[in-house]
């Protein structure tokens, strides 16, 4: 389904009921490609929202310059429109940056927020994060073309080794329901700029709701914004009200992964707030 929100359309899924959970994808990624597993558990316990982010899945682009900050006010406006009350907002990797500016700018709108496989953008010196396309994606895309580079980059960043050899099945689950929804490369790009854009590490003492920050003790590939362990660390210093929950034996993308075991995780914690 399509509604109107900011006069954008924005196409997305409502199921279940009970408190909402709000699901933010990552970069690029349409609301199609959260695991049916996961989504499975979930839903029956709550109401949970799934929508496609500008120029991806059946929601169309728009002009200007993207960010995750705009994307957050995308989120926030379709529960407006919805009439969902305060949600627990789950982002996982650049939609847990779209999650922080949701908690910054609207929060109101959340119960609680979850911080899954993200970061805060540069937090330290000596870990500059690149503001722009960064140059070893840029080459590997250029060498590769778009859909080969997206399927090894899915296989060697959301799943371990282990895991990819044992189920390719669910590897191939996650590229279908990636390039079946992708956006145009220009609008893939896009998303790639405001993921490295975003900054919020300077902030993070005013998100003030309780926040659970998940990670897989696997998910150590220094990616376009460093290593997403190092910033999980880092979210845990600065946020007031924060529960460190790491997933053993998961990488980059744990529901896909372990799916049930991130699930138990999420209602436990979520269950008692």
């Amino acid at each position: 389904m399509k509604i109107v929100v900011g006069g954008h359309p924005i196409a997305y899924e409502l199921r279940g009921e009970g408190v909402p959970v709000v699901l933010v994808a990552g970069t690029g990624y349409p609301g199609a490609t959260w695991p049916p597993e996961f989504l499975r558990l979930l839903l029956a316990r709550h109401a949970v929202l799934t929508f496609d982010h500008r120029g991806t899945g059946a929601t169309p682009p728009s002009a200007g310059r993207y960010s995750t900050r705009l994307f957050a006010q995308d989120a926030a406006g379709l529960m407006d429109v919805l009439g969902l009350p305060a949600a627990h907002v789950l982002g996982h990797s650049m939609g847990g940056r779209v999650a922080q500016w949701m908690a910054l700018d609207r929060a109101e709108r959340i119960r609680t927020l979850v911080l899954a496989a993200t970061g805060p953008g540069q937090y330290r010196d000596d870990r500059p994060v690149t503001r722009g396309i960064p140059v070893h994606a840029a080459r590997e895309m250029i060498e590769k073309g778009y859909e080969r580079y997206m399927r090894e980059h899915i296989r060697e960043t959301f799943f371990t080794p282990e895991f990819a050899a044992a189920h390719p099945e669910r590897v191939e689950w996650l590229v279908h329901a990636f390039w079946a929804h992708r956006p145009d490369l220009e609008n893939y790009l896009r998303h790639v700029l405001a993921r490295q854009e975003h900054q919020t590490a300077e902030r993070l003492g005013d998100i003030k709701m309780p926040t659970l920050v998940m990670i897989g003790d696997r998910d150590t590939l220094a990616m376009g914004t460093g290593v997403h362990v190092e910033q999980s660390e880092f979210l845990m210093k600065h946020l007031p009200k924060a529960t460190l929950r790491v997933i053993a034996g998961a990488s980059h993308g744990m529901f896909w992964e372990l799916p049930e075991r991130s699930a138990e995780i999420f209602l436990d914690w979520t269950g008692a707030r």
